[in-house]
């Protein structure tokens, strides 16, 4: 796709968060840390898998090409239509759901899977992922909507695996690295700062083209979640044996949190 409005360089989220994947992950790493970190809660390519917010594709694809059942869900479309796409370029069928987390009963039935995983931070977008703004206590409220329904919708004893924001993070601006795009090489950073008040993260990413100077800024709004908060729903939703900060080779930008149904 050729996203050109006018003059003017346009690239959709799933795009951008594409080019910085590469960036930000040892993807093999990752993949394989995942698998190992499942495998001590018995999940295998046997066991059927939902990915509730599948994004671009990863690491859903990586596991559906290991011979993994995945099924994909996402409350973006623009996040539906990507992982088609790259689903599409590497050979691959996906099941992709387009659904909001209060929905997904509609969709995929109680009790019908063996693992539930929401990681890239996903969790905390739960009210303001499309959108240029965040009510937090409206937030919340969807979070907890998320976990009652990944709760609803897993086995009797299945697996809820999750990432948040690392609890050391603190706000500052990182340079990710230069990126090839369709427009040219660009320098791609990413500025994170917390309103401790309000309890919002934002996450600005920026491209600099390298040989026009162009700034494209892309902003997104989440509830900053604390680990106490999150413990606190997992158990009162009804989830056991809740694991914190769980070790996971490969990820190195978030906290895992493991619990079983």
């Amino acid at each position: 796709m050729n996203n050109r409005r006018g003059n003017a360089v346009f690239f959709t989220l799933p795009e951008i968060w594409d080019l910085c994947l590469d960036k930000i992950y040892n993807k093999p790493k990752y993949i394989q840390g995942f698998i190992d970190a499942l495998k001590q809660y018995g999940i295998t390519s046997e066991s059927k898998i939902l990915d509730a917010g599948c994004g671009s594709g990863f690491p859903a694809l990586d596991l559906i090409e290991r011979g993994y059942h995945v099924v994909a869900a996402d409350k973006s479309s623009e996040m539906v239509r990507q992982i088609g796409l790259n689903a599409k370029k590497r050979g691959l069928e996906v099941q992709a759901i387009h659904a909001t987390w209060s929905e997904l009963q509609r969709f995929v039935g109680q009790g019908e899977f063996d693992l539930v995983y929401c990681r890239g931070n996903s969790l905390v977008y739960a009210a303001s992922w499309e959108q240029n703004w965040i009510v937090p206590a409206r937030s919340m409220e969807e979070i907890q909507t998320a976990l009652r329904n990944f709760h609803s919708v897993l086995k009797p004893g299945g697996v809820l695996y999750l990432d948040v924001t690392n609890k050391k993070e603190k706000p500052h601006v990182e340079n990710i690295g230069t990126i090839a795009t369709r427009h040219g090489d660009a320098r791609l950073t990413w500025q994170i700062e917390h309103n401790v008040v309000t309890k919002v993260r934002t996450w600005t990413m920026r491209l600099i083209f390298l040989e026009t100077g162009d700034v494209k800024t892309y902003p997104s709004y989440s509830y900053l979640l604390s680990h106490e908060e999150l413990i606190e729903c997992l158990t009162k939703i009804g989830f056991s044996k809740v694991r914190l900060e769980v070790k996971v080779k490969g990820e190195n930008n978030y906290d895992v949190f493991i619990a079983r149904k």
